[in-house]
């Protein structure tokens, strides 16, 4: 699973010197983009020398002038292969050959870092629940969103935060994007393995007060969910965020129960049923 950014910014005028972040960059693309780059970035230096043996192919033993011959040549030499069949004999292709040895074994150290540092890049597979809902919870209104931890493995020392981003004019008239805390039932649990219904209760300072079934906020509201916390198998930091807009609040209506407790304490977790809502 590629991350990515759950609010999307499209940078303009950025300065170039500032703009170079290729490492990064192949970090955060998707694996059928690398592997498509990678692959086209070993055919153009394939190719590239290929055509530069081909303009001596008399230096070339047993090429017999040809292209194709002298592109295999190429792969042989990038990877280091050598079967000995086709090999250089004058100056110019020898020369070539060093130059492209040299250069492959650049490719292939590079190649081989960069894809263990994307591979390894732990990252959390938590997902979250397609809506918000507006329910009583404890004779109080409560906003709820569920969370579900897909990997079976534990988050240690996890913590939630819930940001309500809201655009309003100031009294000089300057638009600003305001964000607004809302305080959590629960924000820190020492262990998530399973699910957690996360809840913010509606009071006086909750930015819902005083709103009626059915009553949302203008269009431009979002609510960020961002979840922070230890993964128990690599032992390092991970993280993972989820944007709800104004269209994703229902009001009136819960999550259903998706775990099941066996009499040998065993649990059991339907993800079929996981965006499922029943009336509250």
């Amino acid at each position: 699973m590629s991350i990515r950014p759950v609010i999307k910014v499209i940078r303009k005028n950025v300065p170039g010197h500032l703009n170079r972040d290729i490492y990064h960059n192949l970090l955060t693309i998707s694996w059928p983009k690398t592997i498509a780059l990678f692959t086209l970035v070993f055919l153009l230096i394939n190719i590239t020398f290929a055509t530069l043996y081909w303009l001596d192919s008399s230096g070339l033993k047993n090429s017999d002038g040809e292209w194709v011959k002298c592109f295999y040549f190429s792969v042989q030499t990038l990877g280091t292969i050598g079967y000995g069949q086709i090999f250089p004999v004058s100056n110019f292709v020898n020369l070539l050959v060093t130059v492209q040895a040299g250069l492959g074994a650049v490719f292939f150290a590079i190649l081989a870092g960069f894809f263990f540092a994307k591979f390894s890049r732990p990252f959390a597979k938590i997902e979250f629940t397609k809506n918000l809902v507006i329910t009583e919870f404890d004779g109080r209104p409560t906003v709820m969103f569920r969370m579900i931890n897909i990997r079976n493995n534990q988050i240690l020392d996890s913590s939630v935060h819930a940001t309500m981003l809201k655009g309003i004019i100031t009294k000089e008239g300057m638009p600003f994007r305001k964000f607004i805390d809302l305080k959590l039932l629960r924000s820190k649990v020492p262990l998530f393995s399973m699910s957690m219904n996360m809840m913010h209760i509606i009071d006086e300072e909750s930015p819902f007060w005083g709103m009626k079934a059915g009553e949302s906020f203008d269009s431009g509201t979002e609510i960020l969910i961002s979840a922070l916390g230890v993964d128990g198998t690599f032992g390092q930091m991970i993280h993972s965020s989820h944007l709800y807009t104004t269209k994703d609040l229902i009001w009136n209506k819960r999550f259903k129960d998706i775990v099941t407790v066996l009499g040998d304490g065993v649990r059991i977790i339907d993800y079929a049923d996981f965006n499922e809502l029943v009336d509250g």
